[in-house]
């Protein structure tokens, strides 16, 4: 899809397409949620787990100190995205992220 980059604004555009489960990939961390559908977000790394490891759903860093294979971390995202699906809560859920953003008419991030 053709949207922002600016985090907020992207998952809102993203849910208005049809998404159902957002994956969000973060580096840094990010506390974005969503009123409408659920924000899953991973980040493989450390210092993110360490500093904001509540806002993180899939903690995927173990590819890095290889004790996680890709194809683990891979069935664990699968795994994690099939049980927001059926009502596992987001940690955006129960922190109360809701964030909404109408978009501009053009180009913005």
């Amino acid at each position: 899809m053709d949207t922002s980059s600016a985090a907020a604004e992207c998952v809102t555009l993203q849910a208005a397409a049809g998404f159902v489960v957002h994956l969000f990939p973060t580096g840094q961390g990010n506390v974005i949620g969503n009123p409408i559908e659920p924000v899953v977000k991973l980040t493989a790394n450390p210092r993110t787990v360490r500093t904001m490891g509540e806002h993180i759903d899939l903690d995927v860093s173990g590819i890095l100190r290889r004790e996680l294979t890709l194809d683990a971390a891979g069935d664990a995202l699968i795994d994690i995205a099939l049980r927001t699906a059926n009502g596992r809560l987001t940690a955006a859920e129960v922190l109360g992220h809701r964030e909404f953003v109408l978009t501009k008419l053009y180009r913005s991030a």
